[in-house]
């Protein structure tokens, strides 16, 4: 029924009258041919074309003020019109349709006039060589914030918060991780000084060096009375017990040692029992007689709170019968003398087992060769790439200056690791240079930062790592085998995070307000539990490995107790999320999330046009044009009547209106039935809710369901490509080019070759030219 370019009119008729295949015959093009096709484009726009436009669409579109954002002035060269591409695309369908020149206030274009400017256009969208694919270009990208913070967990182990540190990130094409804006201010160089010397502390602190012991003596549990102490020792002449407390500055495991003797009776040794906080029990057998000195026994303990800590001993097998001659003693008793705690034992996960190399010892230069290989290490890690033996050495520079100072072992072995942190080789992700006119593969190293950075937002791990090292990871089929199981591990909920946030703009959440009047309940932990709801039916898509589409047709989703009494849906308690089927409910599929409802709708009131227009940004890959401005607000034009409905179809009706909102208003009608909080509802202030909508081909669907199912199945074409080109902007961090509708046209059909599955989308994205190659045209 509708095809790839049938959201905005009657493009189906395009379709009809000129079968373009738009990017799928470049093949047949060879260069040479492509190179005259292209001439002959530039000579047939300077002489019939430009003449054409400024005759019979200057006066809308020409200029600074043109209007809907098209100024078809600065057209001239191939060039501009080739990175216009996407527009001409627009045009095309406008002007085959006949809705521009704007039939109701210019004369038409004649015939003759008309069918030569869509062969042209026709002949501009055909002009592009798919057999010799630009890879393009990246501009050395600084890591964002996101992805250094979990680039520093996973390089030191060092949890470090950038929220509060670093300045925001700027944005382009929808994202935080756009090489061309991702600028280093000075305040944020100050930053990463401060940030650096903070998180090297923290990782080079050596345990061994900070654990601490404490000593509980038997005068310490000598609750009864101090003067019957033994020799120091504290006796146990029945089964008693005796408790002290202690403070431990950390939690952690700690060793126990206890220094214990007694007097032998009966066949079994002396019994001790020692328990910590009374729920830790340990049992002991003291073995050794009195006059022979003290039994030295160990255990450990887990504590899991810093604080005071009750620690009680008890004897449990008191022994006595009265004396026989030439018999031995037959009365059993325990004396304690001490109990150590020393801990805690553990090497914080990650920091310095990891970043210290071998024993450092004592001696000079075994710590200076320790220091000097835990440095080669950690920059090769750091860098993403084996580090030069004289980047290396220049940094043992720092470490040698420090321990000539005095500094000790874990100090002078910090100066180096700062200076890592801070180096271009860290904060940026640079890849080596192709010659101009060439094209050049990305090497392993940069391969593995490329894969980790898309799917993880963190550095490579070591099977990357071995991979890159061994020149394996080139391969397509490795390619593929790390794909699965990079989307496998937990790191991949990083894509669910960033890029599902940024795409679905689920991050404007939390700097919404709904009219605390209207919605008082909705305040910012249920806003975090709306975006939790959808980033959760992302996470789960992906790891079923599921069709793209099913983000429109989910019959399940994910609710807390908060957003089930938000929905009006019964029996989910707790602050944990459930999988809920949607069967007994109004909902389905993403355009029914909370989330989405909110942050398309105005504080007091649901909006048609913002719920239309990111349906058609983030589902279609459409862009609206601007509104006119000479265009009034709905708000602002107090003589319009009636339903929301009737007052939007009131304020479209004037043609300054009417190009904008003709599809905007229908798609956003569709989700009327839903307030401006998401929660469902059958009638608003003026009665009945009408959620029918009709685009402009005829297309008629009522509600959300039926609107993702139209989107689903007659635009799925469209909708996937979408999804593509979103992720793709993502995975290489810049914007597209005419030149990448190549490349898109590709990941569609190996889509359409296998289901439309999400990792067969990341495959496909990673199998690309401009995710494994880079162009030399340019130097930046």
């Amino acid at each position: 029924m509708m095809n790839i370019l049938s959201l905005v009119s009657r493009r189906a008729r395009v379709t009809t009258l000129f079968p373009l295949v738009l990017f799928g015959s470049f093949s047949v093009v060879a260069a040479q041919e492509s190179v005259d096709l292209l001439r002959e484009v530039q000579r047939d726009f300077t002489s019939n074309i430009r003449p054409l436009l400024e005759t019979h669409c200057a006066d809308c579109h020409w200029g600074d003020n043109a209007d809907a954002d098209l100024n078809l002035e600065p057209y001239e060269t191939i060039d501009q019109l080739l990175a216009g591409r996407k527009k001409w695309r627009k045009i095309l369908t406008r002007v085959a349709a006949k809705e521009m020149p704007p039939p109701e206030d210019y004369d038409p274009i004649p015939d003759q006039e008309h069918a030569a400017l869509l062969e042209w256009i026709k002949q501009l969208l055909n002009s592009v060589d798919c057999t010799n694919i630009n890879p393009g270009q990246v501009t050395i990208r600084r890591l964002n914030r996101t992805e250094y913070q979990n680039t520093i967990r996973d390089l030191t182990g060092v949890e470090f918060s950038t929220a509060g540190n670093f300045p925001v990130d700027d944005v382009g094409y929808g994202f935080d991780n756009i090489a061309d804006v991702l600028s280093l201010s000075p305040i944020l160089m100050e930053k990463y000084l401060e940030a650096a010397e903070t998180i090297t502390i923290e990782a080079v602190k050596d345990p061994k060096r900070n654990r601490i012991s404490k000593t509980l003596y038997g005068k310490d549990f000598a609750e009864r009375n101090k003067d019957s102490l033994r020799r120091g020792k504290l006796p146990f002449y029945f089964n008693s017990s005796a408790s002290a407390d202690i403070n431990l500055p950390r939690p952690g495991s700690y060793r126990v040692k206890i220094l214990a003797t007694g007097d032998q009776a009966g066949k079994n040794p002396v019994k001790m029992v020692i328990d910590a906080d009374g729920r830790q029990r340990q049992v002991f057998k003291v073995t050794k007689s009195f006059d022979e000195g003290d039994s030295e026994l160990s255990g450990t303990f887990r504590f899991d709170r810093a604080g005071k800590h009750r620690i009680r001993i008890a004897f449990e097998n008191d022994y006595h019968r009265p004396t026989r001659r030439n018999e031995d003693p037959v009365d059993r008793n325990l004396y304690l003398a001490s109990v150590t705690l020393t801990g805690p034992l553990e090497v914080e996960p990650g920091q310095y087992g990891r970043l210290v190399i071998g024993d450092p010892g004592q001696s000079r230069s075994q710590q200076r060769e320790s220091a000097k290989r835990s440095v080669q290490i950690f920059a090769s890690r750091a860098y993403r790439r084996p580090a030069k033996s004289v980047e290396v050495d220049r940094l043992m520079k720092l470490y040698d200056g420090a321990i000539v100072s005095g500094d000790s072992f874990e100090v002078a072995l910090r100066y180096p690791l700062q200076a890592v942190l801070v180096s271009p080789h860290f904060l940026y992700r640079i890849q080596q240079p192709v010659p101009a006119g060439e094209i050049g593969q990305l090497g392993g190293y940069e391969l593995a930062s490329s894969l980790s950075y898309f799917l993880w937002s963190s550095m490579p791990d070591a099977e990357l790592f071995s991979l890159a090292a061994k020149n394996q990871l080139n391969d397509e089929s490795q390619i593929r085998r790390q794909v699965k199981r990079m989307l496998a591990d937990k790191r991949s909920r990083s894509l669910v995070r960033n890029f599902t946030s940024q795409w679905l703009q689920l991050r404007t959440l939390s700097r919404l307000q709904p009219d605390r009047d209207l919605f008082p309940g909705v305040d910012g932990q249920l806003r975090k539990d709306m975006e939790t709801e959808t980033k959760l039916l992302v996470y789960d898509l992906i790891r079923r490995d599921a069709k793209i589409d099913e983000l429109l047709n989910a019959d399940y989703t994910f609710l807390n107790d908060r957003l089930a009494k938000h929905y009006g849906v019964p029996g989910v308690a707790g602050k944990r999320f459930q999988k809920i089927s949607s069967n007994r409910t109004q909902r389905i599929g993403l355009l029914t999330h909370a989330s989405i409802l909110t942050l398309t709708s105005n504080p007091n009131r649901t909006s048609p046009v913002k719920r239309g227009k990111w349906i058609m940004e983030n589902l279609l890959g459409e862009e609206p044009p601007p509104p006119d401005p000479d265009a009034m607000q709905l708000e602002d034009q107090s003589e319009l009547t009636g339903s929301l409905r009737e007052r939007m179809e009131q304020h479209r009706a004037d043609p300054a209106c009417a190009v904008c909102h003709k599809v905007m208003d229908e798609l956003g009608f569709a989700l009327e039935n839903f307030d401006a909080v998401g929660r469902w509802r059958t009638k608003d202030e003026a009665g009945e809710i009408d959620a029918h909508g009709e685009l402009p081909d005829g297309t008629t669907f009522t509600g959300a369901k039926e609107l993702q199912v139209m989107i689903g199945k007659e635009m799925r074409q469209q909708f996937v490509r979408c999804v593509a080109e979103k992720m793709l902007v993502y995975a290489l961090g810049r914007g597209l080019e005419y030149y990448d509708e190549c490349t898109l046209d590709e990941i569609v059909k190996h889509l359409e070759k296998h289901e439309g599955r999400f990792s067969e989308l990341v495959v496909a994205i990673c199998l690309s030219d401009p995710f494994r190659k880079r162009s030399g045209t340019e130097t930046r």
